[in-house]
């Protein structure tokens, strides 16, 4: 890959390094940084599902029981949070990927599939795109288009401003205003994905050679019709687009209709139809 300002990373394509993984030798939270939520399942794919803004890899702990057999479910753990709250945050893309290629490495001798909710869709493209070989199927869910820092302005925004419009957004249970000592937590936390997704930018033309669906919320008021038009624009592939009942947060909403979906995309690769 370029070399990256300290500012902003913009991907090219396809990656100039494809042997990325290989410099990546030693970063010691690597282990932490992928999540398996099906221990001991021996499956012949892996799901790498990557969570939205301020979330951990708990997000998909609900996953599991209606995942296909065939398939493994891994969560990336982001610094911050959870098992990893006594970490930092990372704002800047290439310390995340450095952490996040050598986790992926030993993982990559079965097919790979990225799921990526609003921000994680771009930490799973930047993710795709360095692979030396990209994932069996790309998944974008809720969000904004890949060329556009759309929400850095939310990073200017004062404390009760930038509650006010999260909760609006979806980006934050409303339940949560009331108690300071959570938003103490949670909001750094935000701030930091907020950085991180205004710096993953992306060229604008097509570019992803595998195949690339993306699934969204029909009344997401975080996602319009040219976010959906750009993400079209970056497929140079197949590309699918599934539409779910909900908004932002439709995926905790509509849990068994997303993993539905995800097995029809897969189907060709399952051993047997899916009981979901």
């Amino acid at each position: 890959m370029r070399s990256l300002t300290p500012r902003k990373l913009r991907l090219p394509w396809p990656p100039e390094n494809t042997d990325f993984a290989m410099h990546c030798t030693h970063f010691p939270n690597a282990p932490r940084s992928l999540k398996p939520l099906t221990p001991g399942r021996q499956g012949s794919l892996r799901l790498i599902a990557f969570p939205h803004a301020g979330a951990g890899a708990t997000a998909f702990q609900g996953w599991s029981p209606s995942l296909h057999q065939d398939i493994e479910l891994y969560a990336v753990q982001y610094p911050g949070r959870e098992e990893r709250a006594n970490e930092a945050p990372l704002c800047h893309p290439q310390s995340l990927i450095n952490q996040l290629m050598p986790a992926l490495q030993p993982l990559q001798d079965k097919p790979l599939i990225f799921f990526g909710h609003s921000l994680g869709g771009r930490v799973a493209l930047a993710l795709a795109t360095a692979l030396p070989q990209p994932p069996l199927q790309l998944i974008i869910s809720a969000s904004s288009s890949p060329f556009l820092a759309r929400h850095s302005a939310l990073l200017r925004m004062p404390r009760a401003a930038l509650l006010n419009a999260l909760c609006a957004g979806e980006g934050l249970d409303a339940s949560l205003i009331g108690d300071s000592a959570l938003l103490d937590y949670y909001l750094p936390l935000i701030r930091a994905d907020l950085m991180l997704s205004s710096q993953l930018l992306f060229p604008e033309q097509p570019g992803y050679p595998a195949p690339l669906a993306m699934f969204y919320g029909e009344n997401d008021e975080l996602i319009d019709r040219q976010d959906l038009l750009d993400w079209r624009r970056i497929a140079q592939g197949d590309f699918q687009q599934r539409t779910f009942a909900g908004g932002h947060m439709y995926i905790t909403t509509q849990r068994d209709a997303v993993i539905a979906g995800i097995h029809q995309l897969l189907a060709g690769h399952l051993s047997e139809p899916a009981s979901i």
